[in-house]
Order: structure tokens, then sequence, then C-alpha cells
């Protein structure tokens, strides 16, 4: 037996119902989509640090943030706070 070509499988396709051509359609999408892609294959020692070092160059390369996260969390609950009391400023008094 022959191996079908596309022509082939398009004519026969054509001469389903247009029904029966989405139903197809839809089927072929399905199994393309469960098929799993060819496993990667793993890294020598020396690709691994090859691409280590690519990484933190690249992450020594973005722009440093003002504050850590921490450092950023205390500030937003200190000006939660403040807005809460209705201080406003770092000086201002509750009781004044």
């Amino acid at each position: 037996m022959t191996t079908p070509t596309i022509d082939h499988i398009l004519g026969l396709a054509h001469q389903l119902s247009r029904e029966q051509r989405r139903l197809l359609v839809t089927r072929l999408e399905q199994e393309l989509a469960i098929e799993s892609s060819p496993a990667r294959s793993r890294m020598t020692p020396d690709e691994a640090r090859a691409a280590w070092a690519q990484l933190r160059e690249s992450m020594r390369d973005l722009p440093m943030p003002r504050m850590t996260a921490g450092e950023q969390l205390e500030a937003d609950r200190r000006d939660r706070d403040r807005a809460l009391l209705g201080r406003y400023a770092e000086s201002d008094d509750v009781d004044a």
C-alpha cells in the first residue's frame, strides 16, 4: 500500500460535507495538541555553566530596585498608617 499524499487527502476531504470537514480538522487539531514534543537533550556541565553565566550577565544589566521587597512593604505600611491617621508628613504628630 502506498502512502497517501497531501493532495490525495485534500481531494478526499473535499468530498466530505462542510460539517464533516470541520470535525476532521477538529480531531486533527486535538491529536496534534496532545502529541508530546520531543524531549530536549540534557545540557553538558559546560553548557550549563555557560547558560548560568549568561543568565547572571543579563540579570546584572537589569536596573537595580530602589528598595528590597521588605523595605517597600514597610514603606507602604507607614504610608497607609499615616493616611489612615490623617498624617501626611513625616514630622506630623497625631496629638498636634
